[in-house]
Order: C-alpha cells, then structure tokens, then sequence
C-alpha cells in the first residue's frame, strides 16, 4: 500500500466521539484498509481503464 494511508488512531478516536463501539469502528477501517489496497493493486494492474 505504498502512498496510501489512512490515520488509524486519529480515525478510531473520531468513530469513538461519534458513538461506534470500539470494535464495530475497528473492523470498519480494516474493511477500508483492504479496499484501499485492493483498489490500488487494481489501478497498478490497469484494471477500470476504458477499452479503445
């Protein structure tokens, strides 16, 4: 995931003044984190590119 980043304890301390229990808020951003790489490792293949 190089470049890519994503302020994990910034981000759970935001969820947890919102009100999201601790580990709901977690398994949220890992689901972030893995579509981040997944979305990157897509753009790197050329995947999404228009055909012509």
């Amino acid at each position: 995931m190089a470049g890519l980043t994503l302020d994990t304890a910034g981000a759970l301390a935001a969820a947890r003044d919102l009100g999201a229990s601790g580990w709901a808020a977690a398994e949220l951003l890992l689901a972030i984190r893995i579509g981040m790489a997944e979305g990157s490792a897509a753009r790197r293949d050329g995947e999404g590119k228009p055909n012509g």
